[in-house]
């Protein structure tokens, strides 16, 4: 599907937590006419998790080295931890976003919630529960990078539960237009959170994904992309 607009689209896809940039290739491959760039987050792949660990300041300096080979406004779209990032770039860098999209991003934490996300984070119990996820894992993060990786995942979350950064004068400071989704058996961000975000945000929207959990694997691309593009050509 083809913008209606005669200029090119810029879109920068941002992937989620334990993922690479390999988790949105059949998205990108599908946005044609479009000017679509992704990459891996610092730490994810073949990165080494840097001696500090993971953090937010992190891979917003990922994506400002990625917006460096940018030509106007950017469409940024984040699954999960990427949505989170792409929020908070937004509120930091006004008049370089076009919007911001979101699927399945948790902005709203309480200690239930960290402690439902850290019993999915431990290596050993991925390695016994799920091995098909575990090898997915060793895949694409290397044999046993990946296990650091999923320890420095839950540190993450722990401190950003405890000391959250899109807060809400945050989230009242994004200027561009937002569309948040979410799937309506996603347990991880939970469709009334994602209600609760979007009324502190100026200008947003939301979109609860019909027999969806949270896995991005698991969503309905063809709806995922028609929602996208009627998003970014209204924005």
């Amino acid at each position: 599907m083809a913008p209606s607009s005669s200029h090119i689209m810029n879109i920068l896809l941002l992937h989620g937590a334990l993922g690479t940039e390999r988790q949105l290739a059949i998205l990108a491959e599908s946005l044609d006419h479009t000017n679509c760039r992704r990459f891996t987050f610092s730490g994810h792949g073949d990165g080494e998790v840097p001696g500090e660990g993971l953090s937010f300041e992190l891979f917003l300096k990922d994506i400002d080295a990625a917006m460096q080979r940018s030509d106007g406004p950017v469409h940024l779209f984040g699954f999960s931890m990427g949505g989170y990032a792409a929020l908070l770039w937004a509120a930091r860098n006004p008049g370089r976003v076009a919007s911001v999209s979101t699927l399945g991003t948790k902005v709203v934490w309480t200690p239930e919630g960290l402690q439902k996300e850290l019993r999915k984070l431990d290596p050993a119990l991925i390695e016994e529960k799920v091995p098909a996820f575990a090898a997915g894992l060793a895949a694409a993060h290397g044999p046993t990078r990946w296990k650091e990786l999923v320890k420095h995942t839950a540190d993450l979350m722990t401190r950003l539960a405890a000391a959250p950064l899109l807060t809400d004068d945050v989230l009242a400071s994004i200027e561009a237009p937002v569309l948040l989704m979410v799937g309506d058996r996603d347990t991880t961000a939970v469709p009334e959170d994602t209600l609760l975000t979007a009324r502190k945000l100026k200008d947003a929207g939301v979109m609860v994904l019909p027999r969806t959990c949270h896995p991005f694997e698991e969503t309905d691309l063809d709806l995922l992309i028609t929602q996208l593009m009627r998003f970014w050509e209204g924005a």
